[in-house]
């Protein structure tokens, strides 16, 4: 998240006409992918409902350096467990249930409290209970 004095970004905009239409695009792409995740989230187990968050986290994280499928990638978890639990609709004791469980099924590895490291995509991707598109499975 990024904060920007309003005169600043009015000026910005300004200078750039493009980024006006870019912004409100984003926004858009942003908000629709609210819609689908608080319909989803009904759908999904706990163990789901972690995994689909890390692969998103992990997925914007990683994009930004270009790793292939096969490389061991390492973020900083940008929640507290507590803050998780409440954005997941879960307890607390459940979300560090869950971390564990999957640690444990070697999904992910954690390092203190934030740092994981996802050592195969394609396998959080399967606990996340999607199909490769995005679509939940039945």
């Amino acid at each position: 998240m990024c904060r920007f004095k309003i005169g600043a970004f009015e000026s910005m905009l300004a200078e750039s006409p493009a980024l006006g239409p870019r912004l409100l695009e984003m926004t858009l792409d942003e908000l629709d992918a609210a819609r689908e995740w608080m319909l989803l989230l009904g759908r999904k187990s706990a163990r789901e409902r972690i995994a689909t968050l890390l692969f998103m986290i992990a997925t914007k994280n990683r994009t930004l350096r270009e790793l292939d499928d096969q490389t061991k990638f390492t973020f900083e978890l940008p929640l507290t467990r507590e803050t998780l639990a409440d954005y997941l609709g879960l307890t607390i004791e459940t979300v560090s249930r869950q971390f564990t469980a999957l640690r444990k099924d070697k999904v992910i590895e954690l390092q203190g409290q934030r740092q994981v490291t996802v050592p195969d995509f394609h396998r959080l991707l399967d606990e996340t209970g999607d199909d490769y598109s995005g679509n939940v499975l039945s």
